[in-house]
């Protein structure tokens, strides 16, 4: 039988076949240093994963770190291990500028210069999948899609994705794909996971998964790129004793209790954890979903890596989608 763990999921509308894991790569250079970088893109490898996600701001917030790190480590990686047609590298550009976070950078000259520094920090074009990392909901679409495709003619990049756009704006952007006769988003990259965090601790430039989001994705099919797939570890820790962390305590709702009293009981009866389950149940969802994870360790990616290998029986499956698409 062909598990998850052997497959590759196409994505529509480009030659992109990627694993149904993506290794998040924002602490590449940063938290973890060249070595440990290296060492967990090698076992994400071992493991059969191809998908790797970066961004050109990580980590420009840390102190004392190479500018740019993430991308970089991640381009020296590359071209150390020759593996570059091996693998489908995705990153991001037109983030806000840190000193000056209000003002977007959606404009032309702001999007080529970050793609074409994307691609040099990676080892050179073309970028297989470059997202938008905030959309400037004040620009017109047109004028975006406009940007994107002039990088793909000038080869820059290969295809382009939205990140941390809302419904409305997604469907003005497959609009004027259509009106235009071009492909436009191929994928979409915002926060999802079966908890919902609680809505005053989202940034308001930043989108998770909430009903207007889910109806578009499925009556759409975009497919998603979700990031905090692993809800920061909340289904395990919720089970721990002591103060939680703030960035899991944003998840911490009698809802997603719940959920993780759930999860943790179908944990413990199939000999998996919590986590594993959650990421399983994104993959098995209608919509093509491909978690990202955040791994520290290789011995963390090879838990979240284990999901792939879950069979669940049919009333844990149905239970499991009913979960993640209750958003």
């Amino acid at each position: 039988m062909t598990t998850a763990a052997d497959a590759l999921l196409a994505l529509p509308g480009t030659d992109l076949h990627v694993s149904r894991l993506c290794l998040g790569g924002n602490r590449f250079g940063s938290a973890l240093d060249e070595g440990e970088s290296f060492a967990l893109l090698d076992t994400f490898a071992e493991l059969g994963g191809n998908f790797v996600d970066t961004a050109l701001v990580y980590a420009d917030w840390v102190p004392g770190v190479e500018r740019s790190c993430s991308e970089r480590t991640l381009g020296r990686w590359l071209t150390t291990r020759n593996c570059r047609n091996e693998m489908v590298v995705a990153t991001k550009g037109g983030h806000p500028d840190l000193t000056h976070p209000a003002g977007p950078r959606l404009d032309r000259a702001s999007l080529r210069a970050d793609a074409y520094a994307s691609a040099e920090n990676l080892g050179g074009a073309p970028i297989d999948l470059y997202y938008l990392h905030r959309d400037d909901p004040s620009r017109p679409i047109e004028d975006i899609l406009d940007t994107m495709e002039t990088l793909v003619d000038e080869g820059v990049i290969r295809y382009y994705a939205a990140s941390n756009f809302s419904a409305e704006r997604l469907s003005a952007a497959e609009e004027g794909a259509n009106v235009s006769g071009v492909r436009g988003f191929v994928a979409n990259q915002l926060e999802w996971s079966l908890a919902a965090p609680k809505a005053e601790r989202v940034a308001t430039d930043l989108t998770f998964m909430d009903p207007s989001l889910l109806e578009f994705h499925r009556t759409h099919r975009l497919p998603v790129v979700p990031y905090s797939a692993q809800a920061k570890g909340y289904f395990e820790k919720i089970r721990g004793t002591g103060p939680m962390p703030e960035s899991v305590e944003r998840y911490d709702t009698l809802g997603n209790a719940h959920i993780a009293e759930i999860l943790n009981r179908l944990a413990d009866e199939y000999g998996t954890d919590a986590t594993a389950l959650a990421l399983r149940a994104l993959i098995d969802c209608e919509i093509d979903t491909v978690p990202v994870v955040g791994c520290r360790t290789g011995e963390q990616l090879r838990r979240s890596w284990s999901c792939l290998d879950i069979t669940l029986n049919p009333a844990d499956s149905e239970l499991l989608t009913s979960l993640t698409l209750s958003h």
